[in-house]
């Protein structure tokens, strides 16, 4: 296989992993980078700097950086700035442990395969440790190489305070990195080179700073991991490599994505094929483990991404969690969502308890069934929340209800469980329980996704379409949870609204999440015909650069598809060396 068509597969997802995986482009430098520690060159001037560091789980951080990039033939250049009330460094010594200092640290992984990967850390006395794994820590085949070290690395400290005086005039430090493409792209068993990679690659990286306040390690970085080490490089953000000058205005390609039903069997190499040639970036594929498979093998063959579709609290048919009826959400007229004649809305509302111990291992295990399909990219929780306490206005005719106060017989889960937890009888019109339910709900989703996280699977879910709406409707606050992403459902139609409703939903809810992780607001194809699907792109576009979802597969009819393909043969055919008008 090429190494192009391979660049443009894993360029295609650049958008859409952000998760908690942010993205950069690494554009090409057009005049000398002298290594001095003083960032006094117009290509300093003219990088980007990376978007804002985080803490390892996502939230934000006092500690800071300005981090910018650049290359040329021979390096790959790096530069930071980093706020400090206190400059401090003792370690003198090259490949000493240097994060017992404050320092600054670069991880790369040039293949972007999560194996054989590069780091480097430097201190404020520009002491370096430089290191090469094999794999992250704790997992099989890891080696890490500390005696491995970068020929013809460059690098510079300059201070701006006084080292080890105490918190006087001290206001940050600067680094500046000349790394030699030779140890990047010609390392391990990768041919032997001192070039840049092609155009279009891209590279996993990630930027750490270490600090130690009070005698604890504050780490600080650029891609959070959701885990409690920043070794997790399926985690890390993408780095794109453009041909394009330093300071030249880039824009992404959006993700892309379709929910798709895995056991539908006329799901065919032919429809996948039909749909990637419209633009579909990404599979969002339910059903079978056999049927999840199945549909993301034809993704992969066809250059997508896949997302398996989990059902998490409810969990129709699950015949294990049938077998325990107290793992079930109850109501607060006490019947339980185990009992058939009890079951709100539709018979497939079968929700499990989201505080029960079990319930929360249950949803572990098969999640990780799930995300063990070797074609899964991601995991994806739908159904991570309660049953509907308000429906869509839209509904409330289709049900016979008036849903303008709580009705009790949809309020859940009042478990014996949940009250014993919650430590008294709660009532419908208590705060307090609303935000233990919310809390609850949350827990349940953070269970489920830092489990996946861990097998080294990023991990999102499907929600209401904005935090504050959904903590109403579904006691679901995602603002709460430890997501790689989220797709919102702007159903419009559901609720009684169209496409300038999506774009206030769309902006509210990139607001509440804060860019903690990216969104990709859901579609329901049935709300537009061709011609309003080819209108509304362009705006949903326009708000949210990073991409969309539609829903579903069986609403992508020829001319929806038709549709779609101009819209994104526009998108691509836009100039991307032009500023936006």
């Amino acid at each position: 296989m090429k190494t192009g068509f391979v660049s443009a597969i894993v360029a295609a997802g650049l958008a859409f992993t952000a998760a908690a995986v942010p993205s950069a482009v690494c554009q090409r430098a057009t005049s000398p980078v002298k290594v001095d520690g003083v960032l006094d060159e117009e290509v300093w001037r003219l990088a980007k700097p990376l978007s804002p560091m985080r803490d390892l789980e996502g939230g934000k951080s006092e500690f800071g950086a300005d981090i910018r990039m650049a290359y040329d033939d021979t390096f790959l250049y790096l530069s930071a700035t980093l706020p400090a009330k206190t400059l401090r460094a003792t370690l003198t010594k090259r490949d000493s442990v240097i994060y017992h200092d404050d320092d600054f640290e670069v991880f790369i992984d040039p293949s972007a395969t999560g194996r054989n990967y590069l780091e480097l850390e430097i201190n404020q006395l520009n002491t370096v440790w430089d290191l090469f794994l094999t794999a992250p820590y704790g997992r099989p085949f890891n080696e890490a190489l500390h005696d491995w070290d970068i020929k013809g690395l460059r690098t510079a400290v300059t201070l701006q305070g006084t080292l080890n005086d105490g918190e006087g005039d001290d206001t940050s430090w600067t680094v500046e990195i000349a790394w030699p493409w030779e140890s990047i792209t010609g390392h391990s068993s990768l041919p032997r080179r001192g070039s840049p990679p092609p155009p279009g690659t891209v590279m996993r990286m990630n930027f750490s700073r270490v600090d130690h306040v009070d005698g604890v390690e504050r780490n600080t970085v650029w891609a959070p991991t959701r885990l409690k080490t920043i070794h997790a490089p399926e985690h890390w953000g993408r780095v794109r490599i453009s041909a394009n000058p330093v300071g030249t205005p880039e824009r992404p390609d959006p993700t892309v994505g379709l929910w798709v039903h895995g056991n539908d069997a006329s799901v065919t190499a032919k429809s996948v094929g039909a749909w990637a040639d419209a633009g579909v970036t990404t599979l969002i594929v339910d059903g079978s483990p056999d049927g999840i498979a199945r549909v993301s093998k034809l993704g992969k063959a066809a250059g997508m991404r896949t997302v398996a579709w989990f059902w998490t609290l409810n969990r129709p048919g699950d015949r294990e969690a049938l077998a325990h009826p107290q793992w079930y959400a109850t109501s607060a007229q006490g019947k339980s969502c185990h009992d058939p004649t009890n079951r709100p809305f539709v018979s497939y509302y079968q929700f499990l308890c989201p505080s029960n111990p079990e319930v929360r291992e249950h949803l572990k295990r098969k999640a990780l069934e799930i995300a063990a399909i070797p074609e899964v990219d991601a995991l994806q929780m739908d159904y991570i929340r309660m049953p509907d306490v308000v429906l869509p206005k839209a509904l409330w005719p289709k049900y016979g209800l008036d849903m303008s106060t709580i009705l009790p017989q949809f309020d859940f889960c009042y478990c014996a469980g949940c009250k014993a937890r919650f430590g008294r009888e709660p009532k419908a019109t208590d705060a307090d329980w609303t935000e233990w339910r919310l809390n609850s709900v949350a827990h349940a989703a953070n269970f489920v996704a830092d489990a996946v996280r861990a097998a080294g699977k990023p991990c999102g879910a499907a929600v209401f379409p904005t935090p504050r709406m959904s903590a109403e409707m579904v006691r679901q606050d995602w603002s709460r949870f430890k997501l790689d992403f989220a797709f919102p459902m702007d159903y419009a139609s559901f609720y009684g609204e169209g496409c300038a409703w999506i774009l206030s939903c769309v902006s509210e809810a990139r607001k509440a999440v804060d860019g903690n992780f990216p969104i990709f607001p859901g579609l329901y194809l049935h709300d537009f015909t061709p011609a309003e699907l080819e209108a509304a792109l362009p705006r949903i576009l326009d708000a949210n650069p990073e991409g969309f979802c539609l829903f579903a597969h069986d609403g992508l009819t020829p001319e929806r598809r038709a549709a779609l393909r101009r819209v994104m043969l526009k998108a691509k055919a836009k100039e991307p060396n032009r500023p936006p008008r």
